[in-house]
């Protein structure tokens, strides 16, 4: 994954424009900064170094690029460690193709396999690499460019976009396959890039290149082509460029935090492809062979390791113990031997807990199943086997978007280990995979209507310095983590309680007015405790408000799309995250960098 950006000039491409249009895009991916351009030859040159951009600025020189095509790239490590030979751009066997992508390739060991073969050579770990390859083999065999670029498109499944530069034509050829990219015009250059506002002051207008096209770029102008036919198309959507300097990273939303929930369900997306057969095979059956399992993490982390355990009861009928990893070398790690597995989750893969739990329980014999966001963390390195979750980077200190794909994740590991116990087939696992490909759609055409819902209801809360948040069943982990997200976001002091919790006490404090957030629970058993807190709450004249995945609740309703009870906590999150970043947003917090907190705590 990463950020691609491109220019083709009648002549040299002017200086620093390459360089800018990266630092426009690093918000992308920061584990690599790289860039291809023709010499006077026509040959291919390749400069990129393992680092991000402001860094790598100093080894390879962005400012002077000594041609009229030029390709950029700063990459996110999705497959792949972040070292040289990963970091984009990658070439063909005979360095006459050079491509840079972003997304992500489904199927492409499949494809390295067989080009593998037939005597290809590949220099990386990363998905990328194969497209590259691909489309030399189809140019050995005898087609045509174009016909090789577009049956290389129509091979590889996945969401993703690609651009690369060939030999000799001083062109740049773009593919898109449900990966957004853009092209600009301006000053006799044309520009490729993965977004609108890194264009801005560039181009005027950006034209948004349809899933299934293939462009290709000159100083003549762009051509853009149906990869299924090859057709030209004539019709494209075409925006003003209208972000102002200093809203590039954040593409005109006001936070961070803002921009990655609603990036959430293309992360889901990219979730479901980046997590890779054999690796979830290899790790379920290391957790099916287990003489104990335990869950790690810390904050978000914790909170999505809770919910895990209700994904491998439903699906696997393991039992799994959850604990956190600042807690478990006092708690567990007397029981921790051969034949542990540890199931260590953390976004960042540096969190100081998680990596020391792991380590000491790898002292003891324990088999590490890492799940991170960050492949060459800490983490990653540490773990037997581990899952990236492909969500992209977060730059908000409150997990959004992470927490989601990490919930997908493990859903997906459950349910790959329930193929060892007998209790799940594999039409299960793909039901499951159309389950969350299909609610991520859902999701990306109801979002604004949830954030209208709850910036109402974030109006109200105004003035109250302390609530709760409240469910049971398979929902109580997001209301512990919706209560995080509320002190993290707003700043105000939120309490995550179960259902039958609440009436143990917590209740005394509830008066006229009170906000009492309850997330309906899912599990027909826990409707009647609901419905009974709620009536209580009532009662002392609270303001109850219900997170709800059908037309019935009590007090003000915030609903999110139907949905079973594997999906639930991934709907309900979305929700309670809008809900404080909204209310966050009315108290004038600094939600993005809430005080006394960092993305990643490291010591």
């Amino acid at each position: 994954m990463g950020g691609i950006f491109g220019v083709v000039c009648p002549s040299q491409v002017p200086a620093g424009v390459i360089k800018e249009g990266l630092r426009r895009l690093t918000y992308r991916g920061y584990d690599g900064t790289g860039l291809a351009y023709l010499g006077r030859n026509g040959e291919i040159v390749i400069r990129k170094s393992p680092k991000p951009l402001n860094e790598a600025s100093k080894d390879i020189d962005l400012d002077n690029v000594p041609s009229n095509v030029a390709l950029g790239h700063v990459r996110y490590a999705s497959r792949g460690r972040p070292v040289y030979e990963n970091t984009h751009p990658l070439t063909d066997c005979g360095n006459k193709i050079a491509v840079v992508g972003d997304g992500v390739i489904e199927n492409f060991e499949e494809f390295r396999e067989r080009l593998e073969r037939k005597g290809h050579v590949f220099t990386s770990r990363t998905d990328t690499e194969v497209f590259a390859h691909l489309v030399e083999d189809f140019v050995r065999e005898g087609i045509d460019l174009l016909e090789a670029i577009a049956r290389t498109a129509r091979e590889l499944r996945g969401i993703y976009s690609i651009a690369l530069l060939v030999e000799g034509i001083s062109k740049i050829y773009v593919v898109n396959n449900e990966q957004s990219i853009v092209l600009g015009k301006g000053s006799g250059c044309y520009y490729v890039s993965s977004d609108m506002p890194s264009l801005y002051g560039l181009s005027e207008d950006a034209l948004v290149l349809g899933d299934d096209t293939l462009a290709e770029v000159g100083v003549e102008g762009a051509r853009v082509f149906d990869v299924k036919t090859l057709s030209e198309v004539r019709e494209f959507i075409q925006k003003r460029i209208k972000y102002p300097p200093g809203a590039f990273e954040k593409a005109g939303y006001p936070h961070y935090m803002l921009k990655e929930i609603y990036e959430i369900p293309e992360a889901l997306t990219k979730t479901t492809y980046t997590l890779m057969d054999k690796y979830l095979r290899l790790a379920s059956m290391i957790i099916y062979g287990a003489k104990n399992v335990y869950v790690v993490g810390t904050g978000t982390s914790l909170h999505a390791g809770l919910v895990s355990a209700y994904y491998f009861s439903e699906f696997s009928d393991i039992p799994v113990n959850v604990i956190s990893a600042a807690e478990f070398p006092y708690y567990a790690l007397d029981n921790v031997s051969t034949g542990t597995v540890i199931i260590a989750i953390s976004q960042s893969g540096e969190t100081s807990d998680v990596i020391k739990s792991v380590r000491l329980a790898k002292q003891r014999g324990a088999v590490v199943v890492g799940i991170t966001n960050v492949v060459g963390s800490r983490l990653s390195l540490e773990s037997n086997v581990y899952l990236p979750i492909g969500a992209g980077p977060e730059m908000a200190v409150p997990a959004t978007k992470t927490f989601t794909s990490t919930l997908a994740t493990s859903a997906i590991l459950a349910v790959y280990t329930g193929l060892h116990t007998g209790l799940a087939e594999k039409s299960d696992v793909d039901n499951l995979y159309d389950k969350l490909r299909n609610f991520a759609k859902e999701l990306s055409s109801v979002l604004p209507a949830i954030d209208n819902n709850v910036s109402t209801i974030a109006d109200e809360l105004v003035g109250w310095e302390s609530l709760y948040v409240s469910s049971s069943g398979i929902n109580y982990p997001i209301a512990l983590e919706g209560a995080l997200k509320l002190k993290e976001a707003a700043l105000v002091h939120a309490e995550g309680l179960q259902l039958g919790e609440v009436r143990h006490g917590p209740m005394v404090l509830v008066r006229e007015g009170y906000p009492i957030i309850l997330i309906k629970p899912v599990e027909e058993s826990a409707l009647d405790l609901y419905n009974k807190v709620a009536k209580e709450a009532l009662a002392k004249e609270a303001k109850v408000i219900t997170i709800t995945s059908d037309e019935e609740g009590v007090g003000d309703l915030v609903k999110v799309p139907h949905v079973d009870k594997i999906i639930s906590p991934i709907a309900t999150a979305v929700a309670i995250q809008l809900l404080s970043y909204r209310l966050g947003s009315r108290l004038g917090r600094p939600i993005d960098t809430p005080p006394g907190l960092v993305k990643a705590l490291t010591t």
